[in-house]
């Protein structure tokens, strides 16, 4: 499996850039990626449906997610725009995504088909690949961004935190709103709030509070690459903890036409 990851960043990536010298349009440069980079094929874990994904967090799991962002913070990329990187956030993201079979369920984008953003950027980036469990099954990260799902299985995800006493952490400057037609049925909530930019800055004082609260409780974390941390490490001391990133923010996207969270400023 490894030798399709090798192939990809050592032949297929090398010969797609030196073929596309030879064209001065950018878009025809681009064709030809696709052509000999993008359709290439690449070893990838299994991951759960949405809706098993769903039903293992009604049942108790947390949830800790990875997508591009966390993914560039893993490799060492620079930092993104609502997030430092640094050689500490790095290893945690590393950590993680190496851990899908732990307490806390590991959340990935679903295997990407023969085109689309993740299809590209796992070709363009194979070296992630390398950093998963290939042989593993993971969760699925798109249980905040699958349109389809939240019109027609609100209630599934309403199930989750139904009567519960639940711990938001998220930036009441940002844009996490928290939508009666998701919570009204939580028993009552407390609230953690943190600063719309870099997160994870402010670890040890958003764990200090965390760990006032009874391990009963359920946390839901919007706060980005941070989220996918604290999630983690809240499973790990007793509590549910749901990395739930742009749920709310999706589903007035699919209900009412709100813009996409990357529409929205990071802070109101």
């Amino acid at each position: 499996m490894y030798a399709q990851i090798l192939l990809l960043k050592y032949f297929w990536k090398p010969i797609s850039f030196i073929f596309s010298l030879f064209c001065t349009n950018s878009t025809k440069r681009r064709a030809i990626r696709q052509k000999y980079l993008y359709s290439k094929p690449f070893p990838y874990p299994n991951v759960l449906s949405v809706a098993d994904t769903i039903k293992l967090l009604q049942g108790g799991a947390s949830l800790a997610r990875l997508g591009d962002g966390e993914f560039n913070l893993a490799l060492g990329k620079r930092s993104i725009c609502y997030q430092k990187n640094s050689p500490e956030l790095q290893r945690r993201m590393r950590e993680i995504l190496k851990n899908p079979n732990g307490k806390c369920l590991v959340g990935i984008p679903p295997r990407p088909t023969q085109s689309g953003f993740f299809r590209e950027y796992f070709t363009r980036y194979p070296h992630i690949l390398s950093m998963m469990k290939l042989r593993a099954t993971y969760a699925n990260a798109n249980i905040s961004r699958n349109n389809d799902f939240l019109v027609s299985g609100v209630k599934e995800y309403r199930k989750i935190w139904d009567n519960k006493t639940v711990v938001f952490i998220y930036s009441s400057a940002g844009r996490f709103d928290i939508t009666p037609d998701l919570f009204s049925n939580i028993k009552t909530y407390h609230h953690i709030d943190i600063s719309a930019r870099d997160a994870f800055e402010q670890y040890d004082t958003i764990m200090a509070q965390a760990r006032t609260y009874p391990t009963d409780y359920l946390f839901l974390i919007a706060c980005g690459p941070a989220a996918t941390v604290f999630a983690y490490d809240l499973c790990a001391m007793g509590y549910q903890a749901i990395d739930i990133g742009h749920l709310p923010n999706c589903y007035a996207n699919e209900v009412v036409g709100a813009p996409m969270p990357e529409k929205l400023p990071i802070c109101k």
